[in-house]
């Protein structure tokens, strides 16, 4: 008896652990930060100095060296970052050209080419899951080639092309050193933290699931679960049969991919053993815009192509066969107008 309060004891702690991580999970919010800058100049003059800011793929500010003003790309933003964090980035650029200016003059020194322009690029990527940094990459490009690049977690400079080794003490010189990581911890990271406090840069969208179920050719089943078309990227899918979790299979993911439109897709697939009859499955979806779990049973007959996409196929290959044949017929006659026309 003892033993039995024990189990059911252990077995609610359990659903209480999964249930408070499913749900600190389903509310995490993720962000990405990436900043752009693109320089063109040559060993004599800077010639343009842009930066362009993305924060969730949405364009938030732009600068240039031209204007020496930064440019709101969303009004609300400048209520959230404040006038003296805006007059601050802007004295950072402004102050930046004469550390770009030496670059300039420093890396072309050797080519034959005194008056050549060249591009250089620098693209800093950040992001925050549930306010916690992910992710802190700074990327160095030097006329359209990648030649550095340093992942802030790993703390050092991974070389792309060797010819470009020679310059890494520059960069891991204490000033570029101290430079970098304020940067990316203040205008990278902490910004996006700040701006994702105040307000969402877009609408929340649910999810669009569909739930399909088919037989491979060693018989085993398979059941798919497909979420796309939501934001912001926190997902949770999960199988359950008659209400239950377990492992009933191999489990496979895709794992949370971005779409075109900014929203993102998964798609999690179940392969259940030949001898499971794969009754009684459903897809459990979580997500901040479905407020409570959505459950999506899975088909008992396996999903068939509809029958206008058959349709649509059987057209295109008539067109197509007709278009072959129209094309031989052409060349045919064109052939035997050539041949008659020899002939006379």
């Amino acid at each position: 008896m003892e033993y039995q309060r024990r189990s059911r004891w252990l077995s609610s702690a359990w659903l209480l652990i999964l249930g408070a991580f499913t749900l600190r999970d389903t509310q995490a919010v993720h962000h990405k930060h990436v900043a752009q800058f693109t320089v063109v100049g040559s060993a004599h003059s800077l010639l343009e100095l842009r930066e362009i800011s993305f924060m969730d793929d949405i364009q938030v500010a732009s600068y240039n060296n031209i204007d020496q003003q930064i440019t709101i790309k969303i009004p609300w933003l400048s209520i959230a970052l404040g006038v003296d964090s805006l007059t601050e980035i802007q004295n950072l650029f402004m102050f930046h050209e004469q550390d770009i200016n030496w670059i300039f003059q420093y890396f072309p020194k050797n080519d034959t080419y005194d008056n050549r322009n060249y591009t250089g690029q620098l693209l800093a990527d950040c992001e925050i899951d549930n306010d916690i940094k992910v992710k802190s990459l700074v990327h160095l490009i030097w006329e359209g080639e990648e030649y550095y690049r340093i992942d802030e977690e790993v703390g050092y400079w991974e070389n792309v092309k060797p010819e470009f080794k020679k310059y890494e003490f520059i960069l891991e010189s204490p000033f570029w050193t101290d430079l970098r990581k304020r940067y990316m911890n203040y205008y990278c990271v902490d910004l996006l933290r700040k701006i994702a406090g105040f307000s969402s840069l877009r609408d929340n969208v649910p999810p669009e699931v569909t739930v399909s179920r088919r037989v491979n050719r060693e018989g085993s089943i398979i059941l798919s679960c497909t979420a796309t078309g939501f934001y912001p990227r926190s997902i949770l899918l999960h199988w359950e049969k008659d209400g239950k979790l377990g492992v009933w299979g191999k489990e496979t993911s895709t794992g949370t991919l971005p779409n075109a439109d900014s929203t993102f897709y998964l798609r999690v697939t179940l392969e259940l053993p030949p001898e499971d009859s794969g009754m009684g499955y459903t897809c459990v979806v979580e997500h901040i815009e479905l407020k409570t779990p959505a459950v999506y049973p899975v088909p008992e007959k396996p999903t068939r192509e509809k029958p206008w996409v058959l349709t649509l196929g059987i057209v295109l290959a008539v067109i197509l066969l007709l278009s072959c044949a129209g094309a031989f017929i052409a060349r045919k006659k064109r052939q035997s107008g050539m041949h008659v026309m020899r002939e006379r």
